[in-house]
C-alpha cells in the first residue's frame, strides 16, 4: 500500500508524473522505480478521471472521501 499511496501523492505534488500517470500509468509508475499489484493498477485506472482534475481539486475530492489519509 505505501507505493500506492506514494503514486497518489507524486500525481498530486508533481504535474510531470501526473501528466504521465494519466497517458500510460504502467510506464509513469515503472520508471519512479514504484510497484503496485494487479488490483491497486486496475484501481488506478478505473481512477483515471480524478487525474483530470487540477492539483488542489484532487487533493480536495481525496481528502473529502478519507479525512485522515494520508496522516491517518
Amino acid at each position: 500500500m505505501k507505493d500506492l499511496q506514494r503514486v497518489i501523492y507524486l500525481a498530486v505534488t508533481d504535474p510531470h508524473f501526473r501528466a504521465k500517470l494519466t497517458d500510460d500509468p504502467k510506464a509513469a509508475i515503472a520508471s519512479s522505480g514504484l510497484r503496485l499489484g494487479a488490483d491497486e493498477l486496475a484501481a488506478l485506472s478505473e481512477l483515471c478521471h480524478l487525474l483530470a482534475l487540477p492539483a488542489g481539486a484532487l487533493v480536495a475530492t481525496v481528502l473529502a472521501l478519507n479525512p485522515d489519509w494520508p496522516w491517518g
